[in-house]
């Protein structure tokens, strides 16, 4: 119970997207409730004109609001010791060391599930989704999704909002391997060059940045690859990192605004290929990024079980104690238009 606190920490700290998440305001404490409610606003309040002295004003009431709704994920795990490895481990310096390790082997755990629901996700008919039936976490690429060629309502129903019926709650996207826009595409570049990398990049940066209050993505997360490749456009004079990632021991590197961090659990958007895919590693277009505005961005943690542990409780026939590593959260999104992802950009970009 006392290394509760402690738990939490490590793991946030031992993943460079869970870091960056508290390090930029991603994580936002919600005290229960039967869902995560995010309040939208999608028109402005068009009561605001010039006026001349005793001109009235208008006081036509205003709408333009609504709620997204997100379910709860519950995720949760066991430590367990037996009688047997209590007094194997006798004394309180062994029992303690004993723990340390099961600790250990928890953190490591808990931060692998989270992340990679959080990042990877599962695929159905090439669109990501949250996977063991729905229950688990909603991934970078159920929000950010490619939009089909032919249709841009694609998005899915992130919120319970359609993106068919509402285009306010579409996201940006661009392809890379042409100058031929898709059907829903902010902009389309046929990208070859380092040059054309980081043209490409600070489009989407800009494009993310219409509207609502001007602010532009703070968290850029790109597939290994991609990262690699604009690492290398960079000129090493003007490479700028944020220091405090670094000194947790993450790469990064700074394009404009945002912070470019890499996980090897990117998806492939444009093929519908998962990290884990043999076909990932062969594709000719496997680079993603994904531009996250944290304002906008959030993983929602229920403020009563943020990896809480519970008490060591023996049942009445086993000879063993287990305690309780409990999470509830979800990913959620207020502003679909403050965010974008690009991809089909070659992995063979070398100059």
């Amino acid at each position: 119970m006392k290394y509760r606190k402690t738990m939490q920490d490590n793991i946030f700290k031992s993943s460079a997207f869970l870091a960056a998440l508290r390090q930029y305001g991603g994580i936002e404490m919600v005290d229960g409730g039967e869902r995560i409610a995010q309040p939208l606003m999608f028109e402005k309040n068009d009561t605001f004109r010039s006026y001349k002295g005793y001109e009235q004003l208008s006081v036509v009431p205003q709408d333009g609001m609504t709620t997204a709704y997100f379910p709860w994920t519950e995720i949760g795990g066991t430590i367990t010791i037996s009688r047997l490895e209590e007094r194997q481990n006798s004394g309180e310096s062994a029992l303690l060391k004993l723990l340390e390790k099961k600790i250990m082997q928890a953190e490591m755990s808990a931060k692998e599930k989270v992340n990679r629901q959080l990042i990877e996700g599962t695929l159905s008919s090439n669109t990501f989704i949250p996977g063991n039936d729905a229950k688990d976490l909603l991934p970078l690429g159920y929000f950010l999704r490619k939009l089909n060629a032919t249709d841009p309502t694609t998005g899915g129903n992130p919120g319970n909002i359609a993106t068919a019926t509402y285009a306010w709650w579409r996201h940006n996207t661009a392809t890379l391997d042409s100058t031929t826009k898709e059907t829903g595409n902010c902009f389309a570049k046929n990208v070859s060059t380092f040059v054309g990398l980081k043209l490409a990049l600070r489009a989407m940066y800009n494009w993310c940045s219409r509207g609502a209050d001007g602010s532009g993505p703070n968290l850029i997360v790109m597939d290994q690859q991609l990262y690699e490749t604009y690492e290398a456009a960079l000129d090493v004079n003007v490479r700028y990192t944020d220091t405090k990632l670094a000194d947790m021991g993450f790469d990064n590197i700074k394009m404009k605004g945002a912070t470019c961090i890499w996980d090897e659990l990117v998806p492939n958007i444009e093929d519908g290929y998962l990290a884990s895919d043999s076909a990932y590693a062969t594709s000719a277009k496997q680079c993603t990024a994904f531009f996250l505005n944290t304002k906008f961005y959030k993983l929602c943690i229920d403020s009563q079980t943020d990896f809480v542990t519970t008490p060591f409780v023996e049942p009445e026939n086993q000879t063993a104690k287990t305690a309780k590593i409990l999470f509830m959260g979800q990913a959620t999104v207020s502003n679909m238009r403050k965010l974008g992802v690009v991809y089909a950009l070659s992995s063979a970009i070398v100059a």
